[in-house]
């Protein structure tokens, strides 16, 4: 089975229930309102609850744009937050001359997803 394929079958499945089905059109500015408010909390602290909110709803937008089938803005969303990972990581050395290992791997991860995510996208067109 294709992951195109994959796709289609997780969006009729959210399409059957009334929650995603509002939320998939709008599936794609709020995953970019979560990486833009995830980037800004590495100038000021939001706090734990909303950056947890943030942290889920970024993976569950991240799904219904995935499941639309719309890899490059699926690319977009995971290099915003392999920025931040990258953000973070530079902070901890710059600020505090350590590395910071979790950050570096997330960085190698999401970088990783993005990268992975576009060339999707540029083979699905």
């Amino acid at each position: 089975m294709k992951f195109e394929q994959v796709c289609q079958s997780a969006l009729a499945y959210f399409q059957q229930h009334p929650v995603f089905k509002i939320l998939l059109p709008i599936s794609m500015p709020v995953m970019l309102v979560c990486v833009v408010l995830s980037l800004l909390q590495n100038l000021i602290s939001l706090g734990g609850f909303v950056s947890a909110l943030v942290f889920l709803g970024f993976f569950l937008m991240l799904f219904l744009t995935v499941a639309q089938c719309n890899f490059r803005m699926a690319a977009v969303g995971l290099a915003g937050f392999a920025l931040d990972y990258l953000l973070a990581f530079l902070v901890s050395l710059i600020r505090y001359h350590s590395l910071s290992y979790g950050a570096l791997v997330y960085l190698v991860v999401y970088g990783g997803l993005a990268f992975l995510s576009y060339r999707k996208s540029m083979t699905f067109n």
